[in-house]
């Protein structure tokens, strides 16, 4: 089964493999005969081709005056019990599933590592102007009605008792869209995108593939639609980057604090200690060539990066204090002298920003 894991990291088998190929010829006629009537389902939705205004950033404002305790949030928008199981979302490699708070709100529901890990990223990639998702991080909730889950049933008690979540919204004045790639979008170059890949790389996010990328639709001050870019699964941060195969973690301080960040200045362009390419049995995902393509281009895409790009950033990271940082910590109901360490350690890679 590890061996199949290197061949498949999305949870392929042979089986199903061989079935998709003897399909494979059926399918590309469905496909002929289809492709020329084929409804809007299979496209990008009407709604999501109006004109819309796209943005990465804008302007924070008054940096120690936000609240990083919610972040993108509020107390009035978090969830409100009780809550009621609707199913299980296998999709991604943590635990996941569906309810619906007493508002009836839709929420996706996190368990696992990265649901601590999630939520202080979220805060942030938030504090500093760029669009994050709501996340709430509840150290215990009850789910009526909750099954039996296919992954994550450690974190769940007979009674429907589920510990350590962490709650994203699915607001209905929110469209999600496609996916938008690191090299691939209408900001590549600008100061603004490099400081989002600074982020990524000051957080540790070793799976910053496009796959999480998501452009959000929603609607902007007078009526104007706009085009949100956002990095929409911030889990895997806060531990140890690397490839595929080789020694990655998330939401571990020791391993965070064993890594550095900013290894030097050369012509003008910083080098991070940054390095996601597949490590040793992980070459083996070249036999999945669209997953070692995604991984080696999000190596490449974080390299290249301005000095002056890197100061812009660690000017707005540098606004923060550390009873902001603690708060991020705080709501994801890490203990105290873990959440000092991580603090100590971020303004430690914001002072590296900063004295470049």
């Amino acid at each position: 089964m590890g061996l199949f894991r290197v061949f498949f990291p999305y949870g392929w088998s042979f089986m199903r493999l061989a079935k998709r190929a003897s399909s494979l010829a059926l399918l590309l006629a469905a496909l002929g005969i289809c492709a020329a009537g084929m409804p809007a389902l299979a496209q990008e939705s009407k709604k999501s081709r109006q004109p819309a205004f796209p943005i990465l950033w804008q302007d924070p404002g008054d940096i120690p005056k936000r609240d990083l305790r919610y972040g993108a949030g509020s107390p009035e928008l978090a969830p409100q019990a009780p809550f009621t199981f609707v199913k299980e979302d296998k999709s991604g490699e943590s635990p996941k599933f569906e309810v619906k708070d007493a508002r009836g709100v839709e929420w996706r529901v996190k368990i696992g590592p990265e649901a601590k890990s999630e939520t202080v990223s979220t805060r942030l990639v938030w504090a500093v102007g760029y669009f994050a998702e709501e996340a709430y991080y509840l150290p215990e909730v009850r789910i009526d009605g909750m099954k039996r889950l296919s992954r994550g049933r450690e974190y769940v008690s007979g009674d429907g008792i589920v510990r350590g979540a962490r709650f994203e919204p699915r607001r209905k004045g929110v469209e999600r869209g496609d996916e938008w790639g690191w090299m691939e979008n209408s900001f590549e170059g600008t100061r603004e995108m490099s400081g989002l890949k600074i982020l990524m790389i000051l957080l540790n996010n070793f799976d910053a593939r496009k796959a999480n990328n998501r452009v959000l639709y929603v609607e902007g001050p007078n009526g104007v639609r706009e085009k949100h870019y956002v990095v929409t699964d911030l889990g895997a941060t806060l531990g140890r980057a690397g490839g595929f195969g080789g020694k990655r973690t998330k939401n571990n301080l020791d391993d965070f604090l064993s890594t550095k960040f900013v290894r030097g200045v050369d012509d003008g362009v910083v080098e991070f200690d940054y390095d996601t390419r597949p490590r040793g049995l992980g070459h083996l995902t070249v036999f999945q060539p669209f997953y070692y393509r995604g991984e080696v281009k999000k190596e490449k895409a974080m390299r290249g990066i301005p000095v002056g790009h890197a100061r812009w950033i660690g000017s707005l990271l540098s606004q923060l204090t550390d009873e902001q940082l603690t708060d991020a910590f705080r709501a994801a109901d890490y203990d105290e002298t873990t959440t000092k360490g991580y603090v100590r350690a971020l303004r430690e890679r914001i002072n590296q920003l900063t004295s470049l």
